[in-house]
This record gives structure tokens, sequence and C-alpha cells, in this order.
């Protein structure tokens, strides 16, 4: 297939069906399957533009939603202990999919202590905190 046909199968599926499928789940790899195009020649041709960038990225974020069903459906159809293995790696999978599509929604949270350093109190508020260090039950 000549590189023209190869864009002009790109701009045959379009960047709705694109980002419909995206958010369906399927991986940029099966969609080019599908179309008859290199994962590179897909992805290039999602680049070249900005608008189908920004919408692409869009569309990946919304898909976390879906891997998250996803990964409760596996579960869910487990007919038996070696289903349910096989499905714990695959609903495993699907929340690392997520938490790389949306890591806002979907990542790891990190608590962060905000910690008040000794000179940015008062002389009050260092004496009260030095009576509550020393007498913590009064």
């Amino acid at each position: 297939m000549a590189k023209g046909d190869k864009l002009a199968a790109c701009d045959s599926l379009g960047i709705e069906a694109l980002c419909e499928k995206l958010i369906a789940g399927d991986s940029q790899t099966k969609i080019a399957q599908d179309i008859g195009v290199s994962i590179a020649t897909l992805s290039n041709w999602i680049a070249a533009d900005a608008e189908r960038s920004a919408r692409a990225r869009e569309a990946r974020i919304a898909a976390a939603r879906s891997f998250d069903e996803m990964a409760e459906q596996v579960l869910l159809n487990a007919k038996d202990g070696f289903g349910l293995a096989k499905a714990r790696e695959l609903a495993s999978h699907y929340r690392w999919k997520a938490s790389k599509s949306n890591p806002r929604e979907y990542g790891d949270k990190i608590e962060i202590d905000q910690k008040t350093t000794i000179t940015s109190l008062t002389e009050e508020q260092l004496d009260a905190k030095l009576a509550r260090l020393l007498n913590p039950s009064g």
C-alpha cells in the first residue's frame, strides 16, 4: 500500500470514529490493523494535526472508564479458579491502562503531609507546641 493510500485509509476512518474506538477501549494497534496501516502511520496521522492530536488524547483519557469497567466485567465473568486467576491478571492490566490513560482519576494517590517549620511559628505557638509535646495527655 502506497503512503498516499495509507493516509487515505486514516482519513477514511476519521477522527470521530477513531475517538469512539479509543473510548471503547480499542488499542491504536488494533485500530491500525483494522484499517490496514501500521501503528506508525496511524500515530503520525494523529500527530500531524493539532486538533486530531488533542481529540485523540482526550479520547484516551475517557477510555480509562472503559478499562475500569472491562476489569470489573472480566472478574464477574470468571467461571472457575483458573478463569478467575486469568481474570485477575487481565483486570490488573486494565486498571494499569486506566491509570496511565487518566492518572488524575485512576492513578495512585500520594498523600502529602504539610509540615510547619519551627521558624514560621511565633513564640506563643512554639511554647504551646512544646507544652503539648511534653504533656500529651493534658
